[in-house]
């Protein structure tokens, strides 16, 4: 489940007031046969922290939009980086991007069969709410829950959860690039969310065989987290309280981390 307010198809439900913390939260898998809840990312986490923190955006981190067709693995991934990139331009209220990537992630959705729920209705309600950060949010996350959801009835789970794997290493990105110089105590807090849905994800993504034309993205992934495991992260209250300090981030662990998100990335545009 998705633990958000959506939009509905009427145009009045786009004007209502909502407060951004539905934009901050994770999505939320129960994993079947067993009682354990586990939380992972959706494309408005980091935008949407970046934006209430008042970072500037910075259209360099945007994965550029390809036109070349993607294998069937390499979209499902490219799907979740271009919602995470729709989200950060939305957030910042960047009009002609965020259109550019919802067109791009309406295209991969299409090619991926996720077309039966993402309709022209949200194509029509997200050009009349172009100049509405907070309705975007709202229609970006229904688009991200809708398309894994049709992933599941379809029983093609593994490609929803590459779906996220995509939106988690994008943000990582982000975070690297914008919140390290912008935030010293948003970067730790972001890192240490990182740390938790990456391990959540590695969890359920052990259940499925890696296609061998996506091995070296989750090896990359792979190498994301066991540095971020490896780190002796503190936590926010840590930080303020001055009970523990940032000596346990080392330099060349950020640069691994940097190095292998950078990798994944060039991987998916070839």
């Amino acid at each position: 489940m998705l633990p958000i307010t959506s939009c509905d198809g009427g145009s009045n439900s786009d004007d209502r007031s909502e407060s951004d913390t539905s934009q901050v939260r994770g999505h939320e898998e129960i994993l079947k046969n067993t009682a354990k809840v586990l939380t992972l990312p959706t494309p408005m986490q980091i935008p949407a922290l970046l934006k209430n923190t008042n970072a500037v955006y910075d259209a360099s981190n945007l994965l550029p939009i390809v036109t070349s067709q993607k294998s069937y693995y390499k979209s499902g991934l490219l799907f979740g980086m271009y919602m995470l990139d729709l989200g950060y331009t939305s957030s910042f209220s960047h009009q002609q991007a965020s259109l550019n990537y919802f067109k791009a992630c309406k295209q991969i959705g299409d090619d991926l069969g996720l077309g039966v729920k993402i309709t022209q209705g949200h194509v029509n309600r997200f050009n009349e709410n172009l100049n509405k950060p907070d309705s975007l949010g709202r229609i970006i996350l229904d688009m991200y829950d809708l398309g894994h959801k049709v992933l599941i009835d379809q029983e093609k789970e593994g490609l929803g959860f590459l779906m996220v794997l995509g939106c988690y290493m994008e943000g990582l990105n982000i975070v690297l690039d914008q919140a390290q110089d912008h935030d010293l105590i948003l970067f730790v807090h972001l890192l240490n969310q990182q740390k938790n849905y990456g391990n959540n994800l590695k969890s359920v993504l052990n259940g499925y065989e890696i296609p061998l034309e996506i091995q070296q993205e989750v090896k990359d992934f792979n190498t994301v987290l066991n540095t971020l495991n490896k780190i002796d992260l503190p936590s926010v209250y840590e930080l303020k309280s001055g009970s523990k300090t940032i000596v346990g981030i080392k330099r060349e662990d950020i640069t691994l981390i940097k190095q292998s998100v950078s990798s994944f990335r060039k991987s998916i545009l070839i």
